[in-house]
């Protein structure tokens, strides 16, 4: 049976959905471990090859000392950030008590004032209030807490398989490094590089691209955070820059699902220098974004906005919280392949 263009384009489409969903879904965690290596083999490779004609070191013990050494770096970063983020956690957990009072009285004050605008009984929107925080207190103890208890066990049983996970992404590391160029030429021989590699090197410009262009925008935003509320002397300067930066990467709403609200909240409270500040940082992480995404994306991945917000909420769906960086990867893998077939 004949096909038209359309048709054959629909089909693909279809197809390739169907093909990327079951790829994220099943396969992906299945070589996730073996892709982070090939990864840190690709960024170690230029130094153990040097060090290889240089000194005449074994590929393979060249590129142990490279992982050793790698190790290294990150541990003791991890270390130096993770001591500050863990206490500021600690603190944050210790001021619980402080912050509920105070939340406490605020909204007694908002009660008392919308009683009055509205012309209602005294004590009314409190009464309303306190029946809503009684409910979600025991909607939290009955369901929330036995759950985190649940799940508290089984991350301590998965730790042990990320350290085995760990442990196979090091070896297969070390053992790519080793045969990475007989790996490529094999490849290279295939009778189905070509369309392969088509497709692959046109990812290579749009996903990776994304991928890398949101990595370094929302660091950039959480080191901007970071500095920021350190500034401001608040105690939760790490812990803050991180959320900061994670929010960030949603597109429209992005820092300002945060600094926005918090600013208005500092007016009101008639800390205008916090505001002030606060604005300063988010005027500061949007003037960012619109300036480096364009020069780390260019016109690579010609996805909307809105688009991409679609895809990040399909994806966590899908996929979970991963999908917030799955959902918009798969748009750009469907949209890359059907964009191959059509220059085909």
């Amino acid at each position: 049976m004949y096909l038209s263009k359309n048709q054959k384009k629909l089909l693909l489409t279809v197809g390739t959905i169907i093909a990327v969903y079951v790829g994220l879904k099943y396969l992906l965690p299945l070589f996730v471990p073996f892709l982070f290596a090939y990864f840190i083999a690709w960024l170690l490779r230029p130094v153990v090859g040097f060090l290889h004609k240089k000194f005449k070191i074994p590929l393979i013990v060249g590129g142990g000392f490279g992982v050793l050494l790698l190790l290294l770096v990150i541990s003791v970063i991890l270390c130096y950030l993770g001591r500050i983020l863990f206490n500021q956690v600690v603190l944050f957990l210790r001021n619980i008590p402080i912050y509920q009072q105070y939340f406490t009285q605020q909204m007694e004050v908002i009660c008392v004032t919308g009683d009055k605008l509205f012309g209602f009984k005294d004590g009314s929107l409190k009464l309303v209030v306190s029946d809503g925080m009684e409910t979600l207190v025991k909607y939290v103890q009955s369901n929330i807490l036995p759950k985190m208890t649940v799940q508290t066990i089984k991350i301590a049983i998965g730790l042990v398989e990320v350290l085995a996970i760990f442990l196979i992404i090091l070896v297969a590391t070390i053992l790519i490094i080793k045969d990475m160029e007989e790996y490529k030429a094999g490849l290279r021989k295939s009778e189905f590089y070509p369309v392969v590699h088509k497709i692959t090197q046109k990812l290579s410009d749009t996903g990776i691209a994304y991928m890398k262009t949101q990595i370094i925008l929302m660091s950039i935003i959480a080191v901007i955070n970071t500095v920021g509320f350190f500034i401001l002397k608040n105690p939760y300067a790490l812990l803050i820059g991180i959320a900061v930066g994670l929010f960030d990467g949603f597109p429209v709403l992005g820092s300002g699902l945060i600094l926005v609200p918090w600013a208005i909240v500092m007016v009101i409270q008639k800390q205008f220098i916090h505001a002030a500040v606060i604005m300063s940082i988010f005027l500061l992480c949007q003037v960012v974004r619109e300036i480096l995404e364009p020069k780390l994306l260019g016109d690579k991945i010609g996805i909307k906005p809105i688009y991409s917000m679609i895809a990040m909420y399909v994806g966590v769906q899908l996929f979970g919280v991963v999908g917030f960086f799955l959902g918009p990867l798969s748009l750009v893998i469907i949209k890359t392949v059907i964009s191959a077939y059509s220059e085909g």
